[in-house]
């Protein structure tokens, strides 16, 4: 049988044998990455959790939203996260 690709918020609880609502504050702090369904429907990505798990997962602050990028990004909306780009020592952005 193949993986999900999303797991609920109940789902990664019983991997991590934590309660829901712990995972659901996980995502409210922006620790654990998750898309938004509906209002009260969360979805985890699997490999976003696999990341959190093995601790390989980049902090807040190193991430940039679409609003940090100069020009459209094709695909993403205004409050998707994309990882901030490292500058050559001496340039600008």
């Amino acid at each position: 049988m193949q993986e999900k690709q999303f797991l609920s918020p109940a789902d990664v609880a019983r991997e991590l044998s934590v309660s829901t609502a712990t995972v659901l504050r996980l995502i409210h702090a922006g620790q654990l990455p998750a898309i938004r369904v509906s209002e009260r429907i969360y979805r985890i990505p699997r490999a976003s959790f696999e990341m959190f798990s093995a601790g390989t997962l980049p902090q807040p602050g190193d991430l940039a939203t679409i609003k940090d990028v100069a020009g459209p990004v094709p695909g993403l909306s205004a409050d998707e996260i994309l990882p901030r780009r490292k500058l050559a020592a001496g340039s600008r952005r």
